[in-house]
């Protein structure tokens, strides 16, 4: 038996304890860089260094997108949003070639940097994680699926637009940082125009006056009234009397979220028919 001298032997035990802990590194991010490194790479204003730090070497082609519907299977992608509206984001981490699974690390901010609107949920193939304040949704394995899903509730609105930055993987698989490819893209939504316009508003001959803003509907009526609401798919909210005056009604709490067509009816003091439809966003 050949001993082993006590300074060689020492030697030996670091290398072996560092060389596992590099392997173990190296796997480690598979489960999420904000959750293995506590880090933010999204490419997000006042984010550490992207994805490439590490990660290189690939011989795929990442096409990544981002795209933001009314809810999971909805056609088509919002081009602006709502305020107090809830969301689903998809993110999708398009490539070329065979990968052999995919990664992702997200985030949405004004333009200040500060987080924008709340992450609520999202697929089983992400995670919600927090890096020094600013939230964040990342894969929790290496996915087999391309795509990852995340529920997110806008903001209050007022504050300017909102961006959702991302970096996306498509990896080979071997849990280390070579032979991944890497992308990075970004999506901006301005917030909806919620005023509604009303042409015969400021008309001092017209009897009943309505129009909706963000935060409230508005009814000025010189007969008495019945508002009807009704969601967009038709479903009947609440009844309102509206007697003679000025009423502000708030776009919350009407038991839906979005579009609302209120339909205002009542008889004039000539006895005609009034018939009135407004439109708002119920929050």
């Amino acid at each position: 038996m050949i001993k082993m001298a006590p300074a060689t032997l020492r030697t030996s035990v670091l290398a072996t304890v560092a060389t596992a802990g590099f392997a173990l590194t190296l796997m480690s991010h598979h489960n999420g860089v904000a959750e293995q490194q506590n880090k933010d790479r999204t490419g997000a204003p006042g984010s550490q260094q992207v994805c490439t730090a590490c990660h290189s070497g690939g011989t795929y082609s990442v096409i990544p997108s981002i795209a933001v519907y009314t809810a999971p299977g909805a056609g088509t992608p919002v081009q602006t949003f709502m305020p107090n509206t809830e969301y689903y984001v998809e993110f999708m981490v398009g490539s070329t070639g065979a990968p052999a699974g995919y990664g992702f690390q997200a985030t949405a901010v004004f333009a200040n940097g500060s987080n924008a609107g709340t992450f609520i949920d999202c697929t089983s193939n992400a995670q919600l994680e927090d890096v020094g304040g600013r939230h964040i949704v990342e894969q929790n394995d290496l996915s087999p699926s391309n795509t990852f899903g995340l529920y997110w509730g806008a903001p209050d609105g007022g504050e300017g637009p909102v961006t959702f930055y991302a970096s996306m993987l498509a990896c080979n698989g071997a849990y280390g940082n070579s032979g991944d490819s890497y992308g990075g893209t970004s999506l901006t939504l301005d917030q909806a125009v919620t005023d509604i316009e009303c042409p015969d508003c400021l008309d001092p001959d017209q009897l009943n006056r309505i129009w909706a803003t963000e935060h409230a509907v508005i009814v000025e009526n010189n007969t008495d009234l019945t508002l009807d609401a009704f969601a967009v798919d038709g479903q009947w909210l609440r009844s309102i009397n509206l007697p003679v005056g000025r009423h502000e009604l708030s776009t919350t709490g009407w038991g839906a979220r979005g579009l609302v067509i209120a339909q205002f009816s009542g008889v004039d003091t000539q006895g005609r028919t009034v018939l009135r439809t407004q439109r708002f966003w119920a929050h």
